[in-house]
């Protein structure tokens, strides 16, 4: 019988992936599939079934929600992907026979709701729901791939370039110390058209990358700078990153984004390291939603969204019984500040019910990282009190 025990962390590109296993011996991410001809272990984001014609371009179609055409006929986006998805993480059983997936973190350049919906739709026909799987950003596996490393590579702000050739991103990891839990945040900024006028040879894409890196670093204290893209593979880069070495530390590589999603498989899926930080981007939560209930025979607060979580990922729903309430309290908390805000949920739809006669399913998702979409159903209480059927929804704006 197998165990479920394995991390995984996986990057999913238009045109390239990568799997990695995180090893529990030596505490690292271990590349699946590496090569000594591709010791990066990219592959190329294709189908390939046998007696077929590959599938090369699915990501970028089912993305912007265009048809999947195999063999003449339509493809349901869901299919292909989990079909696409069951071949990369078959690679883990030459490997690990044994052991089946106690973890998976699937990171993304974009974070869509459509998009992210779709992985997980894929995944759920795998077997794999959202008790096991996160859909990352790039940004968000960056931090946790910084995380894991050595502290003295972060005692300040560090930097990251990713270049695929085309567009170049500069991404700063910030952290404020001064508040508990330590919020880490991504400061980005977008040096695509700086380094498009680079095009003329080798050496001037090499001083122009120089001179944005200085402006990017302007007044800045940085302990590590990483650069990740296949734009950095050019000789050109050498000498340019031998001079930014001056004064701090600085790693190149294509792995940076895979690591991250493994290391943050490990922070999900074993025991955490990360408690006194909160990741922070524009997908991740900066407040608690909860409301007080009655449970084991006391009075607490039951946390139904929580900060540091991206928004897309969250969809949670509780049972309750009212006792005689007309109406339900939510409270919205905010991290840093502790100030808090609450909101009423009337329970008019099942007005004389409310005395222990009726089950109520208190459903909570996001539409977008300020938009909270409450969902109250009757689910009745036994045969004597049966369901009405009555579904309610309120929409709670969170700052």
């Amino acid at each position: 019988m197998s165990n479920r025990t394995l991390l995984l962390g996986l990057d999913l590109g238009d045109d390239k992936t990568q799997l990695a296993v995180y090893n529990r011996e030596s505490r690292e991410p271990e590349l699946m599939g590496a090569t000594e001809e591709n010791p990066e272990a990219l592959y190329d984001t294709v189908i390939q079934m046998e007696g077929m014609e590959p599938l090369t371009g699915f990501l970028p179609r089912i993305r912007q929600g265009e048809e999947i055409v195999v063999e003449g006929k339509k493809s349901d986006p869901v299919n292909v992907l989990a079909y696409y998805f069951r071949r990369t993480l078959a690679q883990t059983r030459k490997h690990y026979p044994s052991e089946t997936i106690r973890q998976l973190v699937v990171t993304v350049e974009e974070t869509s709701l459509s998009f992210v919906q779709l992985i997980y739709d894929a995944l759920e026909r795998l077997g794999i729901g959202r008790d096991r799987a996160l859909v990352l950003g790039h940004r968000q596996s960056y931090l946790y791939f910084v995380l894991y490393q050595k502290a003295e590579l972060w005692v300040n702000d560090v930097g990251l370039f990713d270049y695929d050739g085309v567009h170049l991103s500069y991404y700063q990891m910030q952290l404020d110390r001064r508040k508990k839990p330590i919020p880490v945040r991504v400061m980005e900024r977008d040096f695509t058209g700086a380094m498009s006028v680079a095009d003329v040879d080798a050496s001037g894409r090499g001083a122009v990358f120089e001179n944005i890196v200085y402006s990017a670093l302007h007044k800045q204290i940085l302990s590590t700078l990483y650069m990740t893209g296949s734009g950095f593979e050019d000789e050109w880069t050498d000498a340019v990153f031998q001079k930014l070495c001056v004064g701090r530390r600085l790693f190149r590589g294509q792995n940076l984004y895979v690591s991250g999603a493994c290391y943050a498989a490990k922070e999900m899926g074993g025991k955490p390291r990360l408690t006194d930080y909160l990741l922070m981007d524009e997908d991740m939560l900066t407040s608690h939603l909860s409301i007080q209930v009655y449970k084991d025979a006391k009075v607490q607060d039951h946390i139904l969204a929580k900060a540091g979580i991206p928004w897309y990922q969250i969809d949670n729903t509780i049972e309750l019984i009212p006792d005689g309430e007309n109406e339900l309290s939510l409270t919205v908390t905010d991290i840093f500040s502790q100030k808090q805000r609450h909101f009423i949920l009337d329970l008019e739809p099942v007005a004389g019910k409310t005395g222990r006669q009726c089950r109520l399913a208190l459903r909570v998702r996001f539409s977008d990282i300020h938009t909270c979409i409450v969902t109250m159903k009757d689910k009745g209480f036994g045969e004597l009190f049966p369901t009405s059927n009555r579904i309610w929804e309120r929409t709670i704006t969170i700052s």
